[in-house]
């Protein structure tokens, strides 16, 4: 189940934080997953064969079809990544309650990504489980839990795979604007020198006959190049440049495309005096 602030005039009350939640998963599960130090992130390998074949031979195919009939996705710059050989951090905007889907069905044909997600949403039954397979990676409740997080992350760059991580924490249905960024991801890639590679979730209106049936926007996925660690800064002067490349990048797209708004959203403040009138 879910509780959500959505009304029926398409207004989202806007939390006070920009990493605020709209939308709070809400489970009778009693025993919520805990991420300590005694979290395992790599599973027994025969857990892995099984998440080799659920990602690739069921889940990946499910989310192109899906995505690209059911949501109308469409992906513009893919040929920027052909020189990309190894490991990479990727970010976007946390946007759609299945985006994580871009970046693991429409990015990077046949390389493995791996997606950082709030570990509240692993308490939702069966959606859980599925995450789990399809190797979500929860974020840690613990400094020592963050060593093997870290670590974790490491492993899965030098093995050339992708970690995607949505630098504004929690998902915002439909905003079409960004918020501020975390630096955790920009962290991850300058600590093992490897790029950041931003894209940016556009909506675009739905038209036509197919409005009858959907009304609900479609969405263009923007990639940019690769951007990669200055290594001539400190560690913190870097993880700040490329978080502000990442941004400002991001940020020249959405003002060029003028991401389509199916909701808006409001301050509290404003929703209140839209009902006081």
């Amino acid at each position: 189940m879910q509780k959500n602030i959505f009304t029926k005039e398409k207004l989202v009350i806007m939390p006070s934080s920009p990493d605020g939640i709209v939308v709070e998963n809400i489970t009778k599960k009693h025993n919520k997953l805990v991420v300590d130090e005694n979290y395992k992130y790599q599973k027994n390998w025969f857990y892995r064969v099984f998440q080799f074949i659920f990602y690739h031979f069921i889940a990946r195919p499910i989310f192109f079809l899906y995505g690209k009939i059911g949501l109308g996705i469409k992906v513009y710059g893919k040929k920027k990544l052909k020189n990309v050989k190894g490991g990479a951090i990727t970010v976007s905007n946390h946007v759609h309650y299945v985006d994580f889907m871009i970046a693991t069905a429409f990015v990077k044909r046949f390389r493995r990504s791996h997606i950082v997600s709030r570990k509240e949403n692993f308490d939702v039954p069966y959606v859980g489980k599925l995450m789990s397979a399809f190797g979500v990676m929860p974020l840690p409740d613990t400094p020592k839990a963050h060593i093997n997080f870290y670590r974790q992350i490491t492993t899965y760059l030098k093995k050339n795979r992708f970690v995607h991580v949505f630098p504004e924490g929690s998902m915002w249905p439909y905003y079409n604007k960004l918020r501020p960024f975390k630096s955790g991801a920009f962290h991850f890639a300058s600590k093992n020198n490897v790029p950041v590679i931003p894209y940016i979730i556009v909506f675009r209106k739905t038209k036509g006959l197919r409005r009858i049936v959907k009304k609900r926007p479609k969405i263009s996925v923007y990639i940019f190049d690769p951007l990669y660690p200055h290594l001539t800064l400190g560690i913190r002067e870097r993880n700040d440049d490329l978080r502000d490349r990442s941004q400002k990048a991001m940020q020249d797209m959405l003002d060029k495309y003028n991401s389509y708004e199916y909701y808006h959203y409001v301050t509290k403040e404003e929703f209140e005096k839209l009902h006081t009138k």
